[in-house]
């Protein structure tokens, strides 16, 4: 096994030989880098998350546009975590950017490591303390017969910062949002207000109306995390579908999820799952410890375990727990060489760790 203190990646300056690992969580593709990147020493999860923002976007597209990915990929960043309570760091590229927390890409970031050897793979139980840009969240990876049958991630606390915001959209005329924090930030809206079905035939349709939400929240946007401080505009939509209840503490619901600019997820997303619960909660509808089935449009689904109320700066907050399935697609090496012209824009990668 290969910790990650001790994990270096020392490659030449003109070529990347990148150790990747694809993951199938939900129904969505999760590229994650585990290998073959040189990683600047000595940074947090939430200071590599500000240095890759601001100086090396690159890296995002490199993986997640052509000619090495799509725009409805999302890719994840491992290297040694500074603290002593994890092993690995983590962060988080999407089409959107750069969210704080993803249950399943951190799902399938764990999932990748543990069958790279990099992290511990027992029967049963295993325990797993990650570092986040969101900060350090726990994990639980059940393996049976030597298969990972499931991941089990309690990311950020979740919560309404605002549960009413009046938006005029242009072709839709005015309609009401509610902005949630899971470990993302989420512009929440009942499907009904269009009369939206979730399903795979109103992926257009979401696209549009996700994208005027996300232009019209844009200019005024003022809101501030109690710990982590001023939120970039929130580039999520979370469309909500009806939700039932289907026994004692036990709810059902179908929901969507937009990333700007031009995707709408396929597996229901840990923080879109949980973001539900907190709105659940804040409109009386379900308690802090009930639990959530939450189904996507091409019908996968995750579960959110509610694990009671918590408090951060008197703010109080929902913890919550995601359940999902990994499964492998993928383990290659991807090729980078900067002196190819096809790969031009991408040059000021080779500044990266050095």
């Amino acid at each position: 096994m290969q910790n990650g203190k001790n994990l270096v990646n020392l490659m030449p300056e003109d070529n990347w030989l990148v150790d990747i690992a694809d993951v199938d969580v939900g129904g969505d593709y999760h590229r994650v880098i585990i290998g073959g990147i040189p990683i600047p020493k000595g940074l947090s999860a939430f200071e590599m998350r500000h240095l890759i923002t601001s100086e090396f976007d690159t890296l995002r597209s490199l993986m997640i546009a052509p000619p090495m990915g799509h725009e409805d990929m999302c890719a994840n960043l491992t290297f040694p975590s500074t603290t002593s309570e994890a092993p690995f760091g983590q962060v988080i590229m999407e089409c959107m950017g750069y969210p704080y927390f993803s249950g399943s890409n951190t799902a399938a970031t764990l999932f990748a490591l543990m069958e790279a050897g990099m992290l511990p793979k027992s029967e049963g139980s295993n325990t797993i303390t990650h570092e986040v840009p969101a900060g350090l969240i726990q994990a639980t990876a059940t393996v049976r017969n030597d298969v990972i049958e499931e991941m089990i991630v309690e990311g950020d606390a979740s919560y309404v910062i605002n549960p009413k915001i009046r938006l005029a959209l242009p072709d839709y005329g005015k309609v009401d949002v509610a902005l949630v924090w899971s470990g993302a930030l989420f512009i929440t809206v009942d499907a009904e207000q269009f009369g939206l079905k979730i399903n795979t035939a109103n992926f257009a349709k979401m696209k549009a109306i996700g994208l005027a939400i996300c232009e019209a929240i844009e200019p005024d946007f003022d809101a501030t995390h109690p710990r982590l401080g001023p939120l970039e505009a929130p580039k999520f939509v979370n469309f909500l579908g009806p939700i039932t209840q289907a026994g004692s503490n036990k709810f059902e619901s179908a929901g969507a999820i937009y990333g700007h600019p031009n995707t709408i997820f396929r597996c229901p997303t840990g923080t879109g799952t949980a973001a539900r619960m907190a709105y659940e909660l804040d409109k009386g509808r379900m308690q802090a410890n009930d639990q959530l089935t939450n189904t996507s449009p091409i019908g996968t689904q995750f579960v959110g375990h509610g694990l009671g109320l918590t408090e951060k700066a008197g703010v109080p907050m929902l913890r919550v727990n995601i359940s999902s399935r990994p499964y492998a697609l993928m383990r290659t090496q991807m090729n980078v060489d900067f002196q190819n012209p096809s790969l031009s824009r991408f040059s000021n990668l080779r500044r990266f760790g050095h």
